[in-house]
């Protein structure tokens, strides 16, 4: 059942109740009204009979005497005289007048339940002889009076709840109309459509309601237009790490694999001409040649899926990361404080990667001479720290690259922020990321000259 039925309802209900009890008072109104009536007859008709015979000098003919107060009773609403002899045979009776708009019969039934008021007059010596009159109490008239007022107050209640019903159904139709503007933004949400929000509300109590949906749907169309744009850094990283690994593998595998060619080319040569002393070196060259792809080709894969490593430690790992780049970059020094050896596989996994792409980033573009590694546990998260004393962040070249993308959504993914920004007193740059332990998401501190995830 609907909110609006279900207050119609309830509104009805109220109104049937309120009608019944008003209608069980105005029974009893009507009861008391009819007996009061019907004594308040009765004295007045005994008072008036008694006074008409009891005038010693009129009982000259007492049998006429008797027919002129019954007939007098003639035309009377309330009391019906009846005038009967010595042995109840009944002489004369006076005619009541009859109501013009009598009652129904079930009315009258339902309010004279009680039987008819009947008393004998209290005649004089006089009139023993000729028998004795009764008046009794005929309420019909009475009955109708009280039926045409219950008819009339019928009526005007049917009008006011007529009225008061289709008040409070146009008031709550009203009233729940804004409801439905936010079902329909609501149904638009849900098919996908984040731009749709609520007007204001006709009712102040119903702004609460539109505020937080609207919150909610520049948020949910804000995540979605953050998604679309985190896909496309995604396929546009794996591009990159795809160029750079050809570009690797070009570089440091391709020439190994041409002298591994030559020079068995060569040792081919040489056994054909009858010059096999020259065969030795040949083969130690092809020897150095494969050790060293097999090298790289180990640190290429250490990079790809660091798994391995992090099997070691996160010390470890970070250890032989860094030892690939002295390796490439000599003339580079490294600092190394870490006191949290292992944080469990995949927070490990999310610090090392912060670290490999913060090391990455500075080695290729901030042109550092030194780069410091920090990792410590404070309370309930894991703090990194990659500071390098390069040439830093320009204002025209922000860190929005994608490796960078791809390293606050990891960092994300666990609850965590990251922070990148220049050094305040010198060159540099410090990328500073916060990893929660327990999974309780790290709220976000705003800083004016930092770029945070």
């Amino acid at each position: 059942m609907s909110i609006q039925s279900r207050l119609v309802v309830s509104l009805t209900v109220v109104l049937i109740l309120s009608l019944a009890f008003g209608s069980v008072l105005t029974y009893e109104h009507v009861l008391d009204k009819i007996r009061t009536e019907m004594q308040a007859a009765m004295s007045v008709g005994l008072h008036t009979a008694g006074n008409a015979v009891d005038d010693r000098e009129e009982a000259i003919d007492p049998a006429k005497r008797l027919r002129l107060v019954v007939d007098d009773f003639n035309g009377d609403r309330h009391l019906r005289a009846t005038l009967f002899g010595p042995h109840g045979e009944i002489l004369a009776h006076s005619q009541l007048q009859l109501p013009d708009d009598p009652a129904p019969s079930w009315f009258y039934r339902l309010v004279t339940a009680a039987p008819p008021l009947r008393t004998q007059l209290d005649l004089p010596p006089a009139f023993h002889s000729i028998g004795g009159m009764t008046l009794e109490a005929d309420a019909h008239n009475e009955v109708a009076e009280a039926w045409s007022d219950f008819r009339l107050t019928l009526i005007i209640m049917a009008v006011f709840f007529a009225l008061v019903l289709a008040l409070a159904f146009w008031t709550i139709r009203t009233a729940l109309s804004p409801l439905r503007n936010v079902c329909d933004a609501f149904s638009g949400i849900g098919g996908g459509n984040y731009a749709t929000r609520v007007a204001p509300l006709a009712y102040r109590e119903l702004e609460p309601l539109r505020y937080g949906f609207n919150i909610m749907a520049a948020r949910l169309e804000g995540m979605t237009a953050q998604n679309r744009a985190l896909h496309e850094q995604i396929v546009n990283v794996q591009e990159e790490e795809r160029a750079e690994l050809a570009r690797d593998l070009h570089d440091e595998v391709a020439p190994f694999l041409f002298s591994v060619g030559a020079d068995a080319a060569m040792i081919r040569q040489f056994l054909q001409t009858g010059m096999g002393g020259q065969v030795g070196p040949r083969a130690d060259a092809i020897s150095d040649a494969v050790r060293h792809m097999q090298r790289h080709l180990r640190d290429v894969l250490r990079r790809l899926a660091p798994g391995a490593l992090l099997d070691l430690g996160l010390a470890g790992a970070i250890d032989n990361l860094i030892g690939f780049w002295k390796a490439r970059r000599p003339e580079l020094s490294f600092g190394i404080e870490i006191t949290e050896e292992r944080i469990g596989l995949p927070l490990d996994a999310v610090a090392f990667r912060v670290v490999q792409e913060s090391l990455s980033n500075a080695i290729r573009h901030g042109q550092p001479a030194r780069i410091d590694v920090r990792i410590k546990r404070l309370e309930q998260r894991i703090q990194i720290i990659v500071e390098d004393d390069g040439i830093g962040f320009s204002k025209d070249r922000e860190p929005n690259g994608f490796g960078l993308a791809g390293m606050k959504e990891r960092v994300r993914s666990v609850g965590g922020v990251v922070t990148i920004r220049n050094h305040s007193s010198r060159q540099g740059v410090i990328v500073e990321a916060e990893i929660p332990i327990g999974g309780k998401p790290i709220l976000e501190r705003p800083q004016a000259a930092s770029i945070s995830a």
